[in-house]
């Protein structure tokens, strides 16, 4: 949203004069000294003029020197570059003359300046002296070129030169209301219709005449070199009685320039320069003392903004008087970097790291002076009950008769802060806690220091619920309870870096009487019935979009802020807020960070502390006019390639085409029209790339690299965050296709398409026919090569066929052998059971007393018996074996014929790996047997001793 009111509130367009505000203020203007280095130029200028869009042109010895407000540019145009004066007319006619004659420049559609030679004299062997040409007017439409002995008229609509020439030689010509002037002989002239009028009396005065100012048809100013000022009235002459004639005669006037219509600009020989209201009063008084580069000014030049451009021998400054801001700097080191400001009266006390100074506001020539030498670092300067304390590295003193009184000794007194309830407590935040005054027969005196408290309390505020916090930029944010009577410190709870809106820069300020804790991580607000911190949502929005900060001071509806790469203030209108920084663009990284205070001196007046002294801002709300931020300017239009580099024309109006091999764009900015400790903030979007506005910033130069092909329109504006925006500007241009893109390229490759189809389709018929016949025997190929690819396929099925059968063998082996396994574990379990039941039947028989049970007894032992050696057994056994191992007995006899049954039944036995203990079950004989029989088999195998038997049985 736009709220121009609010802006307008910032800006402060009042109708009292800004020098008058400047002074009564102790600061002086805004200065820029430029260097050589800066402007690629030796700096002799001769002569200032600036062009409509705001950009300013110097005079110099090599040439035509021109600055939009960010670059600066030098043209030269041979012989013609020795220049002396410069006349700005229009963007197509920027006069320029110097050494051997004049001509003009035009810029082009590159925004580059182009000479026309209107007349030059060529130097010969013989001249003694080339004419040149010190001075250009223009008067009546027509522009007049001045040397020492001829004034030239050129007539821009007919292209036509006449000249005149003087009575004896002339001096300078002056302009004034579109009347011209010269003095020749002593006497002064006005010229018109080519003749020299004598202005009366002036021929019986030797006066060196500087400048001319008409005031009426018949009266006239005189500005001289040495004899001060005088006026000529009805054509009578008389010395005008100025406080400022001494001034001037004894500095030598170089040159004046109007100002605000009622005041003239003096550049003097050796004073530097003055500001003088046409009654004589001196106004306002810059020197090398104040900032500029030398005393001894050549040309003053009032630029659109009312501000000063001042040439010198061999150097350039900008003095910026048309502004609110003024300041006060210590060049010399003379009183430091300044912490606190105090107005008293007429006495501004300043509190810096080398001491306590004081000096006359109102009087800009005052110079700090030192109050005590044995004071150092001073922090703050607060006056409460009519006294005025001095917060220092030492402690705290109070300012008396223009000195300092000790009050109390303790290191490093921050910050002054009385009880919200009681009156007369105060508390002192110092280095190492918090201590506590009363104030006794007016006067504060020490009572004690909270032992239970000792943190470095340089930021201290008490809120609506009594509690008094204190913010420690590095660790967090303490809330110290306090007893009833504000004496004691009951409680002290942090909350430090593990709380999740706590960060490191941890600050708080008083808003609309309420605390605001504020750090990186945003804007917050205390809980009490939480004990937490939630977001403070109205102080966001005053602080839109601004980041970091650090210090927030409060005077009713303006908002005074700082954080490390900026500085200014938020006007409030309701629920409407407009942000002012534009004119703290030059100290927005010389200020003093969260050691910033903002010292209200009077009704209007602002001082804020720099590392090299302090600068003074007034605010009003009278006679409020409209703001219109106006937008930056286009500078150039850079293409840029791997190979060269092209500039694209800025006031063609025509959408701008870039070949696609210099399609990195880099668009330059500037602001002539912006005064030099201002600058607007950019804001752009490339339609066509991005969709979106950029953020807001200090941009002169725009980098686009890479751009596909397509269309772009490049919008610009200038404005800021909660500011009052320009109107946009903007820029379209295209990017075209690379050239294999092109519609060209495309028709090429649509011809060459119908020529390869045209050819492949003529080879293709050609080669069809014996395409035709490799086809054919192809075919007969494949056919062969399918028949012996099913027969393969064929015999692999039948080999598949086999490996299952294998693997069904394979399983039924498994199975027989399975049955085997379990047809001989029943049998071993059987007989180990009918063994059992022997055993346990004999001693049963044992111990029948009865003998007539002997005998059915036997009989069944012998029935067990005979079935422990049943045959039938063995067949089964056998039978089952071979299922399993079908040709184990044939080849077990085929290599030992001679073993007999029982060695056979052993072997089969051992082939399945059964225990000699499972083998005498099995066989129905004792354990011993079993090994006997073992090794009489071994014996008949012809084993040695270190084969080992079973090992060699499973081998069959």
């Amino acid at each position: 949203m736009r709220y121009v009111e609010l802006v307008c509130l910032g800006l402060l367009f009042v109708h009292n004069s800004l020098l008058a505000q400047l002074q009564n203020t102790s600061g002086i203007p805004f200065i820029k000294n430029f260097t050589e280095a800066e402007t690629i130029s030796d700096l002799e200028i001769f002569d200032i003029s600036q062009g409509g869009k705001g950009e300013m042109y110097f005079a110099t010895r090599k040439g035509l020197l021109v600055y939009d407000g960010i670059r600066w540019k030098n043209y030269a145009s041979g012989l013609e570059s020795d220049l002396r004066a410069i006349l700005y007319k229009d963007d197509g006619h920027i006069y320029t003359s110097g050494h051997g004659g004049f001509g003009y420049w035009s810029e082009n559609s590159k925004g580059t300046l182009e000479y026309t030679s209107l007349f030059f004299k060529q130097p010969e062997k013989d001249d003694f002296l080339l004419p040149v040409f010190s001075r250009i007017e223009e008067i009546d439409n027509k522009i007049l070129f001045q040397t020492f002995q001829q004034i030239y008229i050129y007539n821009p609509e007919t292209n036509d030169i006449e000249s005149m020439g003087a009575i004896r030689g002339f001096k300078v010509l002056l302009e004034s209301k579109n009347r011209a002037f010269i003095q020749d002989s002593g006497a002064l002239f006005e010229i018109k219709n080519k003749q020299l009028l004598l202005i009366d009396e002036t021929n019986f005065k030797q006066l060196h005449i500087v400048d001319v100012f008409v005031q009426s048809p018949n009266k006239f100013l005189i500005i001289t070199k040495n004899k001060g000022s005088w006026t000529i009235d009805n054509g009578r002459l008389r010395k005008n009685d100025w406080e400022a004639n001494d001034v001037l005669e004894k500095h030598l006037v170089n040159n004046v320039q109007e100002f605000e219509g009622n005041k003239l600009v003096i550049g003097t020989v050796r004073g530097g320069l003055y500001i003088v209201s046409t009654e004589g009063k001196i106004i306002l008084h810059i020197d090398k003392r104040n900032g500029i580069t030398n005393n001894s000014i050549r040309k003053v030049f009032v630029d659109a903004n009312n501000n000063l451009w001042l040439s010198m021998n061999n150097g350039l400054s900008y003095a910026q008087i048309n502004s609110y801001t003024s300041y006060l700097i210590d060049n010399e080191g003379e009183f430091g970097t300044v912490y606190s400001s105090f107005l008293k009266d007429s006495l501004l006390y300043l509190g810096t790291n080398q001491g306590l100074f004081v000096k006359d506001f109102y009087n800009q020539r005052s110079i700090p002076k030192l109050i005590e030498e044995e004071f150092g670092q001073i922090w703050t300067i607060k006056e409460l009950d009519n006294q005025i304390l001095v917060g220092s590295h030492q402690g705290i003193s109070i300012i008396k008769n223009k000195k300092l009184e000790t009050l109390h000794v303790e290191g490093g007194a921050w910050i002054f802060r009385k009880h919200p309830k009681y009156d007369d407590i105060m508390y002192v935040g110092f280095y190492s806690g918090i201590s506590l005054f009363k104030r006794i027969n007016n006067s504060w005196e020490f009572v004690k220091k909270w032992h239970n408290y000792g943190e470095s309390s340089r930021f201290m505020e008490f809120d609506k619920y009594g509690f008094l916090w204190v913010a420690h930029p590095s660790k967090g944010y303490y809330r110290l309870d306090l007893s009833d009577d504000g004496y004691n410190l009951r409680e002290v709870e942090f909350y430090g870096l593990d709380n999740e809106f706590v960060t490191t820069y941890a600050h708080l300020s008083k808003i609309d009487n309420d605390i605001v804790f504020h750090n990186p991580n945003g804007f917050f607000n205390y809980d009490p019935i939480d004990n937490s911190f939630t977001t403070a949502e109205y102080v966001s929005k005053v602080f839109k979009d601004i980041k970091n900060v650090n210090v927030i001071s409060q005077d009713e509806n303006i908002f005074w802020y700082s954080t490390p790469t900026s500085l200014g203030y938020v006007l409030r209108n309701g629920n409407r807020f407009a942000t002012i920084n534009e004119p703290f663009y030059s100290v927005r990284k010389k200020h003093l960070n969260d050691f910033n205070k903002f010292s209200k001196l009077n009704d209007s007046v602002y001082g804020i502390g720099l590392k090299n002294g302090m600068f003074f801002h007034s605010i009003s709300n009278e006679d409020m006019g409209k703001v219109i931020i106006k937008p930056p300017l286009i500078s150039y239009i850079h293409l840029i390639g791997t190979s060269d580099t092209i500039e694209a024309p800025i006031y063609d109006e025509k959408k701008l085409e870039i070949p696609y091999k210099n399609n990195f764009v880099k668009v330059g900015l500037a602001f002539p029209q912006t005064p030099l400790s201002s600058s607007q903030k950019i804001q752009y979007r490339l339609n066509g790339f991005e969709e979106e506005w950029s953020d807001w910033d200090y941009l002169s130069e725009l980098n686009f690299p890479g751009l596909p092909s397509g269309s772009y329109d490049l919008e610009l504006r200038a404005g800021g965050e909660n500011q009052v925006s320009s109107t946009i500007i903007n820029k379209a241009f295209y990017v075209k296709p690379p050239w294999y893109l092109t519609k060209v390229a495309y028709i090429i490759y649509f011809l060459f398409i119908v020529l390869l189809n045209a050819l492949y389709r003529s080879y293709f018929k050609a080669k069809s026919k014996k395409q035709m016949e490799v086809l054919k025997l192809e075919e007969a190929k494949k056919r062969q090569k399918q028949e012996e690819t099913f027969k393969l396929d064929r015999l692999e099925a039948e080999r598949e066929m086999l490996i299952l059968k294998e693997e069904n063998l394979s399983l039924e082996v498994k199975k027989k052998n399975s049955e085997l396994a379990s047809s001989t574990l029943n049998n071993i379990k059987k007989n180990e059971l009918l063994t059992e039941l022997i055993k346990d039947i004999k001693k049963i028989d044992e111990d029948v007393l009865n003998s007539s049970l002997h005998s059915p007894i036997k009989k069944v032992i012998k029935k067990i018996n005979n079935h422990l050696t049943d045959k039938d057994d063995w067949l089964a056994f056998e039978l089952h074996f071979r299922n399993a191992h079908a040709d184990f007995f044939d080849k077990l006899r085929e290599k030992h014929p001679d073993l007999s049954s029982n060695e056979i039944k052993l072997s089969a036995y051992l082939k399945l790996n059964l225990s000699s203990k499972e083998i005498a079950s099995l066989m129905n004989i004792s354990l011993r047997s079993v090994e006997q029989g073992r090794w009489r088999l071994r014996k008949k195998l012809n084993l040695p001793k270190e084969s080992s038997l079973v090992n060699y049985i499973q081998s069959f």
